[in-house]
């Protein structure tokens, strides 16, 4: 990937809106890329936050090891966004955990450079703040639908959130071509991993989806969002 064309991908991300081309090349250039396998750990739960990240290309799954040492999954971080910088930001250590899905191509910079800028940059801090709204507003709805939801709502829920950023439209739905496992959704939506299996049985026996290797179609993903909304 040309740096020219990183820059672009970079600048275009909600962190440097309204900013001028130089203040983004600058940002680009306090950081560097770094091509990561498959299955490897960027950091862990509450090592210290000492870097933020922006996926280029793959998938990043970030996991929460509760106090009662199950593993919870909560995002799968696709191309174009951040993951990591409000902790940064803030000196804290990592609440989660950052493993990659597949091979990726990641940006980094550490915490001290993005303080910096951000700075020199006020624009860039305010859009930072743009970013802790809109993740606050995701969990906050999260825990809602857990709260509220039945089981069927929450796990259509959980599938059209995945789709909107790693799905793919094709001719017969819309394609989740990643490996997303039963336990995997079962976190998602708050429930095991039994009740996942009986609702996507129900739903290829419909129609509604269909279940393969590593991957999942949303055959109807209209009525997918119906049933979210508990029609």
């Amino acid at each position: 990937m040309q740096k020219d064309e990183i820059i672009a991908i970079i600048s275009d991300s909600v962190l440097l809106q309204g900013l001028p081309s130089e203040e983004c090349k600058a940002f680009v250039e306090a950081g560097q890329m770094r091509c990561v396998a498959e299955n490897c750990y960027l950091f862990h739960q509450e090592d210290p936050a000492d870097a933020c990240y922006f996926v280029l290309a793959g998938k990043v799954r970030l996991t929460q090891l509760t106090p009662g040492g199950k593993q919870v999954l909560v995002d799968i971080i696709s191309p174009k966004r951040y993951f990591g910088l409000f902790a940064s930001l803030a000196s804290m250590t990592y609440l989660v955990s950052a493993e990659t899905i597949e091979e990726s191509y990641i940006y980094w910079w550490d915490a001290e450079s993005v303080r910096e800028l951000m700075l020199r940059f006020p624009q860039m801090a305010l859009n930072s703040m743009t970013l802790i709204v809109r993740r606050f507003a995701r969990l906050q709805d999260r825990v809602q639908k857990l709260a509220t939801e039945r089981v069927e709502q929450r796990v259509a829920h959980a599938l059209l959130d995945v789709s909107r950023f790693v799905g793919k439209e094709i001719e017969n739905g819309t394609m989740i071509d990643m490996a997303l496992s039963h336990r995997d959704l079962a976190e998602m939506a708050g429930t095991n991993i039994y009740s996942i299996s009986r609702v996507l049985h129900k739903w290829e026996d419909d129609d509604i989806v269909t279940i393969g290797r590593q991957r999942i179609l949303l055959c109807d993903p209209d009525h997918l969002r119906i049933l979210a909304e508990g029609g």
